[in-house]
């Protein structure tokens, strides 16, 4: 499945270079053209779900349940806020995603056949974008400055497949497969905190906790080893399920304010 574009990781670097060609304001964060940008790290922690999967040919009624659970990882966190009014900020965010690892086995996606675990079949990571409308219900002279926020959200799952150990068993077996992951529209909210290094300083240390609601759909596919001739149909068995991923986010980053 083709990945959609993401946001470009020369975000904050671009908006970093252009701060340099305006003047910071001492904390004087209420005017129209005031910007915030940061970037750091965050840690992730998704949600685990049993998926029950289907066929989709209705050439094979057997359907199976899975256990998908990914563990935690960490990541690169940027955002890039515009404050147009007291006490109010648009902000737009982007979490780069990595292969999610397990703390019992790599790529955390186990099958039961007969009650029986079959090992973890799969990989895949999920970059996160989101849009959200923040609220500061404090003075903007606070050196401390919590806030409440929400918005959309969208997750792109790319770098998925079988582990090759998976893809050698099937390969013993004359069979190939596939698997995929789609991408989800959602809601996100999220409350943080800013702390300002100094009443004159444009710098801030920033926390927060993000919540991203995301369900999609997956799909695994097992084809034959040696692709027949055009007009032979291939034997092919297709299996789909929805997933529910909903992370939670805590982020750690420095921010640096600028206007125009």
């Amino acid at each position: 499945m083709k990945r959609m574009l993401k946001f470009s990781p020369i975000l904050a670097p671009l908006a970093l270079a252009l701060s340099s060609t305006v003047s910071a304001g001492p904390l004087n964060l209420t005017g129209p053209q005031d910007f915030i940008v940061r970037v750091g790290g965050y840690y992730i922690s998704p949600g685990d779900d049993d998926v029950s999967f289907v066929d989709d040919t209705f050439q094979y009624f057997d359907a199976f349940r899975s256990n998908v659970d990914p563990g935690s990882e960490w990541g690169w966190y940027a955002n890039l806020e515009w404050k147009p009014v007291h006490h109010w900020g648009i902000e737009l965010g982007y979490m780069d995603g990595d292969n999610h690892t397990s703390t019992h086995a790599d790529d955390y996606f186990s099958i039961g056949f007969d009650n029986v675990e079959y090992r973890d079949v799969a990989r895949f990571d999920a970059d996160i974008s989101t849009l959200s409308l923040k609220f500061y219900p404090l003075d903007e002279t606070c050196m401390v400055q919590p806030y409440i926020g929400g918005g959309i959200s969208y997750t792109d799952f790319g770098d998925s497949g079988l582990r090759r150990v998976v893809r050698d068993d099937l390969a013993d077996f004359g069979l190939r497969g596939n698997f995929d992951i789609g991408y989800s529209w959602g809601y996100t909210w999220q409350m943080g905190m800013d702390f300002n290094f100094g009443r004159e300083s444009s710098w801030l240390v920033n926390v927060a906790a993000l919540y991203a609601r995301s369900a999609t759909e997956m799909r695994l596919q097992l084809l034959d080893d040696v692709p027949p001739p055009p007009d032979v149909n291939p034997i092919i068995e297709s299996y789909s399920g929805d997933y529910i991923y909903d992370p939670w986010m805590f982020n750690l980053s420095v921010g640096y304010k600028f206007s125009f």
